[in-house]
């Protein structure tokens, strides 16, 4: 008559309401916490930050394409090939070079 899936959910919100009545908060007690909060939250803030920071190398940029082979042809034609170049600002780009 009942699935799986009801009785699993009737259960779980069973549970959670017992669980709720049974659990009772503590009086509420303020002690002068400060500098260890402050310290484990640089010293989180540190960890955390430098995982999920960026690597720290540089990586070329990919060529996503054919290799280009040079090839000679006999008969005056010029023979070009494939070089790396740099602009001013060190940006890399390629140049067909024909001799």
């Amino acid at each position: 008559m009942f699935s799986l899936r009801t009785t699993l959910s009737t259960g779980l919100i069973a549970l959670t309401i017992a669980g709720t009545t049974i659990a009772t908060a503590s009086e509420a007690n303020a002690h002068n916490r400060f500098w260890p909060g402050l310290a484990t939250g640089v010293v989180g803030g540190a960890i955390l930050g430098s995982a999920l920071s960026q690597p720290r190398y540089y990586a070329p940029p990919a060529y996503y394409g054919p290799v280009y082979n040079p090839y000679v042809v006999v008969g005056g034609y010029p023979s070009c090939h494939i070089v790396w170049r740099q602009n001013g600002w060190g940006d890399q780009y390629r140049v067909r070079v024909c001799s």
